[in-house]
């Protein structure tokens, strides 16, 4: 018996295998985005801080402030204290005094002040995506970190010793208010440097430049 010839046959070819993956399909690529997007929120941020040292130096420099100022700012305390607890013009003129006697006012003008310096030049080169950018942006966080609680907290010294009620609570509440927002500045800025995408950008892969010599 004969084998059936059936007019066609099957041959494997390793030629002919499904072509394999890219290699670089899976590769990181830098994020060029991403850093600049935190540049502009940093630089934002700074110019909010830099109000926030600007009104601690003025008061820094006031040696006495008006009754007027004073009524002003005790309305809503006094308004949602107990009667015993109302403060009065004299009480909030000898915590300003204690305020400016602690330093807590100069730290925390001079402390935000020199990191909003740092954040502003850090973001714009940051938005260049120049790593010195990211490192001057966590720097100056840190800074306004330390100088914002230790000065907030110099503060709350002197308003327990001279303040009550609502206001007293809120001079209180300021020391950790000022260092969770400190602390989230700080994780946004340091971001860049800790992404995988965004430090690429930042510090990119040398590239490899072949040339030949002339005379050959």
């Amino acid at each position: 018996m004969s084998d059936l010839d059936l007019g066609f046959s099957m041959r494997m070819d390793d030629e002919a295998a499904v072509p394999a993956s890219p290699v670089d399909m899976f590769a990181i690529r830098p994020d060029k985005k991403g850093p600049k997007s935190v540049a502009i929120i940093v630089f934002l941020g700074a110019l909010l801080l830099a109000f926030q040292a600007y009104g601690d130096y003025q008061l820094h420099s006031a040696e006495d402030l008006s009754d007027e100022e004073i009524l002003t700012l005790l309305e809503t305390p006094n308004s949602q204290a107990a009667d015993e607890d109302d403060i009065t013009v004299e009480q909030y003129q000898e915590f300003h005094d204690a305020a400016r006697e602690s330093g807590g006012y100069a730290l925390r003008a001079a402390g935000l002040g020199l990191g909003v310096v740092m954040m502003l030049v850090g973001s714009v080169l940051l938005f260049q995506l120049k790593p010195v950018g990211a490192w001057l942006n966590v720097g100056g966080a840190s800074i306004g970190l330390v100088s914002g609680v230790v000065g907030s907290w110099l503060l709350g010294g002197a308003a327990a010793a001279n303040l009550t009620g609502p206001l007293l609570l809120t001079y209180q509440i300021l020391t950790y208010f000022c260092g969770v927002c400190m602390f989230s500045c700080i994780g946004l800025a340091a971001l860049p440097l800790l992404n995988a995408r965004a430090r690429l950008a930042l510090y990119p892969n040398p590239t490899v430049v072949l040339s030949l010599d002339e005379q050959e």
